[in-house]
């Protein structure tokens, strides 16, 4: 039996957040009609991760945990999962489901209707916020969106909602070739759909935060410029043709 959808969740320290995590999608999922698989990669967790998504998991079907040692941040997890993925569509999404996973049901159509990528918006008509970020997270989202318009992608209302599906075959293409796996994963993601023309749907979600985010701003904003740059170099060196 073929499955439809592929769903993967990427973890890091997350033993505070598992549980509630886990049961948002699973029981969602299991009362879905089309054949399913919920996908969790744990990305080097340091904490009691592991063996709390290995406990909560036990003795329920559809469920595939992929681990390894060393954190390599969430780009990293979630091209493991998309590699190890079976369903014709597949969705990478947050733990906090800060869209919830009942979204993806919007997002069927956009693929019936002959799109290859469909990713989530929180800035297209039609979307929502009803918990919003911390004003300085919102503003860098928004910045760095701005960048990615300029450099990567003209007409992208919002890069950085971690809500993206893809079709399965076409998503096989694009993680092949990714490279960068902090906050400018994103935006490499759609530097290769835009090289290779594929056709991307930029959908309304509703967002709530949820607070207990990994980033670090200082960080995280000058990893952000030197993925950027990275792209762009790699564009030169002919890196991206699928």
């Amino acid at each position: 039996m073929n499955i439809k959808l592929s769903v993967i969740v990427p973890v890091y320290n997350e033993e505070k957040r598992l549980k509630g995590g886990f049961e948002h999608y699973y029981s969602y999922l299991k009362k879905q009609k089309y054949p399913w698989e919920l996908i969790f990669v744990n990305d080097g967790s340091r904490d009691n991760t592991l063996d709390l998504l290995n406990k909560t998991a036990k003795g329920k079907t559809n469920i595939r945990i992929i681990s390894y040692g060393q954190n390599r941040g969430k780009g990293y997890a979630i091209v493991q999962g998309i590699k190890n993925a079976n369903g014709e569509i597949v969705l990478f999404t947050d733990l906090d489901h800060s869209v919830p996973v009942e979204t993806v049901e919007n997002f069927f159509p956009y693929f019936e209707k002959g799109y290859s990528v469909v990713i989530g918006s929180r800035r297209v008509k039609g979307a929502k916020i009803a918990v919003h970020q911390k004003p300085l997270r919102e503003f860098l989202g928004r910045g760095f969106t701005a960048i990615v318009n300029f450099f990567i992608y003209w007409g992208i209302a919002d890069a950085t909602c971690g809500f993206k599906a893809f079709e399965n075959k076409i998503a096989q293409k694009i993680f092949s070739k990714i490279t960068v796996f902090d906050w400018a994963f994103d935006a490499e993601i759609l530097y290769i759909c835009k090289k290779n023309k594929i056709k991307i749907a930029q959908a309304p979600v509703t967002w709530s935060d949820a607070r207990g985010s990994k980033v670090s701003l200082k960080k995280d904003i000058v990893r952000s410029m030197s993925g950027i740059f990275k792209i762009r170099l790699n564009d030169l060196q002919g890196k991206y043709s699928l």
